[in-house]
């Protein structure tokens, strides 16, 4: 099997603060196979230069480009998606590589949302599904970043590149979720490895992860609507998740 790469993007407000995130991939993943994708004119600090992670300048999708490598050439089919302001426990990532494998044509993640089918597509109205509160693989409608999650070249529809406009108050999770070909399924796996019976901690949220930059607090102070405004574009894809 190919390599699997761990990819993530971070912009100008965020760029200085990301050390402990970055130290938790490299504590558990290759240097060479994590890559930071940025936008063209942004200014790196030293203790990210020489990191030895692989540096992709591209044009600035806002929150896309962590799904830019795949349509860059690199050669990449799998990689895991990370957000910037979390720090990743070890054993985190083997998990989740643990149940995609063990799931073909699943995304797997540690964190999803569910809606009923009856209720109307308003982002509050739906639940959330954590890894850490489940013991088997649950289906979701739309995968939720922060929870990370594992994707493969083939599971996406064809026009699912060029990225949206830059924008960091439109969802990339649900826009990503619904770009998804209809027989991709996305599922949050435990934190357990059941045949090993092992425990892996929760992810922790970086202090910088609600400052007033961040997605969370713009989607709330909109009230949603950029969120709902996905939704609604998407409803067939993203109903048929769960409940085709």
């Amino acid at each position: 099997m190919k390599a699997t790469y761990i990819s993530f993007t971070t912009h100008e407000p965020r760029v200085n603060k990301i050390a402990p995130m970055l130290q938790s991939l490299l504590d558990q993943w290759p240097a060479d196979r994590v890559l930071l994708v940025i936008a063209e004119g942004l200014k790196l600090p030293t203790f990210i230069k020489n990191s030895g992670i692989r540096i992709v300048r591209s044009k600035d999708y806002g929150a896309f480009k962590k799904h830019g490598p795949l349509y860059m050439d690199l050669g990449i089919n799998r990689y895991i998606v990370v957000d910037d302001d979390t720090v990743f426990p070890r054993g985190w990532f083997e998990n989740l590589l643990f149940w995609s494998d063990r799931l073909p044509g699943h995304v797997v993640c540690g964190r999803g949302r569910i809606w009923k089918p009856a209720d109307d597509l308003h982002y509050p109205n739906s639940y959330s599904v954590f890894a850490g509160e489940i013991s088997k693989p649950v289906l979701c409608n739309i995968y939720i970043g922060v929870g990370t999650a594992v994707f493969s070249r083939e599971y996406f529809e064809p026009d699912v590149f060029p990225f949206p406009n830059r924008s960091f108050t439109y969802s990339d999770d649900i826009w990503m979720s619904a770009k998804l070909k209809d027989d991709v399924r996305i599922s949050v796996i435990p934190y357990n490895k059941e045949e090993h019976n092992e425990n892996i901690s929760k992810p922790k949220d970086l202090p910088y992860a609600y400052d007033r930059d961040c997605l969370c607090a713009q989607a709330m102070a909109d009230g949603f609507a950029n969120k709902n405004k996905a939704l609604n574009e998407h409803r067939t894809k993203i109903l048929a998740r769960v409940y085709s």
